[in-house]
């Protein structure tokens, strides 16, 4: 089940880039179908060599990419997708940079321990149902607590943070917020 899980959100991700990259040359119809065949051959083809590589590279993909590329499709499809401000993703940004310094030991702190335990998994998710609460958007709270499950259901890494977060939200949201300030 959880190799499953793992093709499905690389079949999303990888069939997202080429919806992005056929985007760039034809409407969203033609882009879907292109990003469509892309999908359908990293499921069918997900013993071969290139998938493998790719999902060793972007593994555990957890649910944040996957979410994002089905968020930017249905957005270029003309669906209401609230866009992320310049202050989120700046504050992300920063939060994030911590984040990581400290995963990587470079603060004196661990903040990826904490998402192996229930009580602090439990308070951050709260922390940003809240959040999606007082911004009036749902994505956020969706994609903490739809980790949270997977979390809980053992589908995947015993620590949330890898259900929710990934290193490539970095570049992306660098990407993001470059493009809404220039």
């Amino acid at each position: 089940m959880r190799a499953t899980l793992d093709h499905i959100a690389l079949a999303i991700v990888l069939g997202w880039m080429g919806f992005a990259l056929a985007g760039l040359v034809a409407g969203p119809a033609l882009a879907s179908i292109a990003g469509g065949m892309v999908s359908a051959l990293v499921l069918v083809l997900q013993r071969s060599t290139p998938v493998a590589g790719a999902m060793a590279l972007l593994s555990p993909l957890g649910v944040m990419l996957p979410a994002l590329a089905l968020r930017d499709v249905s957005a270029a499809w003309g669906l209401p997708v609230l866009p992320f401000g310049t202050v989120e993703i700046s504050v992300f940004l920063a939060a994030y940079a911590a984040f990581l310094a400290s995963a990587m030991g470079l603060l004196p702190v661990d903040l990826y321990r904490l998402g192996y335990a229930p009580r602090p998994v439990a308070a951050m998710v709260l922390i940003v149902c809240a959040y999606g609460l007082v911004a009036g958007s749902l994505f956020l709270p969706l994609v903490a607590v739809t980790g949270q499950v997977l979390w809980v259901a053992g589908l995947g890494s015993s620590n949330w943070f890898d259900h929710v977060l990934h290193a490539m939200l970095m570049p992306v949201a660098v990407v993001v917020l470059l493009m809404q300030v220039f």
